[in-house]
């Protein structure tokens, strides 16, 4: 499965937690697989562009990530796992250096595309990559950065679409450039309850509540990420995170 077609199921990412890899290594094959799947789509593109951040060219980026997801499917790499240690993507980041130190001693080529349970689209990643920030921002650095944009992503996602079962899709598009997320300056209250045909204060209700069910949503996929957290360590979580963006 291509990360483009990810992020049209965003769901798939509710259950990106340390108790997915508990799945991952359990016995029940097709739960452990699905485990595998969810976990592998989640977090390549940002192992990607860490790796790509670390000096290496695009084909060699994505036999490391292939190679890394393929050690992660013969559960070498899960089963060192202890959330008791920390973040899971901190646990993944650590495990990727050593994988990545392993292969550049034993200068190892290894085939794209053999044996992985998901299917890297490398030329999606690599126009993204291109659009990253071209500054001084290291690995480590660009690693949370693509993190955190993805959890903001997810949680974007899921907000669409509950406007959309509500029928509510029009509204959803015009008042999203509200929540901040573009860069680039939005409509104006007026505007935007022109197009909609609501008055300038309703438009400021519905952004209010778009806005805070926003945060509810951001705050619920934070949690997903973390082992059994408490409320502040999840805001501790986000804060760290939207720093990174």
């Amino acid at each position: 499965m291509k990360l483009s077609s990810v992020l049209a199921t965003p769901r798939s990412f509710r259950t990106t937690r340390w108790s997915l890899v508990r799945l991952a290594i359990a016995e029940e094959p097709v739960e452990a697989m699905q485990a595998m799947e969810a976990l592998c789509e989640a977090y390549w593109y940002p192992l990607y562009a860490f790796i790509r951040r670390s000096g290496y060219k695009p084909e060699d980026a994505e036999d490391l990530t292939q190679g890394f997801f393929a050690r992660m499917l013969d559960r070498d790499i899960l089963m060192s796992a202890d959330p008791s240690r920390g973040k899971l993507r901190s646990f993944l980041l650590t495990c990727l250096r050593r994988y990545m130190a392993s292969e550049h001693e034993r200068a190892r080529a290894l085939k794209r595309g053999g044996g992985l349970v998901t299917s890297l689209d490398a030329e999606w990643a690599e126009d993204r990559y291109r659009h990253e920030p071209r500054d001084n921002m290291s690995p480590d650095r660009l690693f949370q950065r693509r993190w955190a944009l993805t959890v903001l992503e997810h949680a974007l996602r899921l907000l669409e679409e509950e406007y959309a079962s509500r029928g509510k899709e029009n509204q959803f598009g015009t008042l999203r450039p509200f929540l901040g997320m573009s860069g680039e300056p939005g409509p104006t209250y007026e505007q935007a309850a022109a197009s909609l045909g609501l008055t300038v204060n309703n438009v400021k209700t519905q952004i209010f509540r778009l806005r805070q069910r926003w945060r509810e949503l951001l705050f619920e996929q934070v949690s997903l990420t973390l082992d059994e957290p408490s409320s502040d360590e999840i805001k501790a979580e986000l804060a760290e995170l939207m720093q990174c963006v």
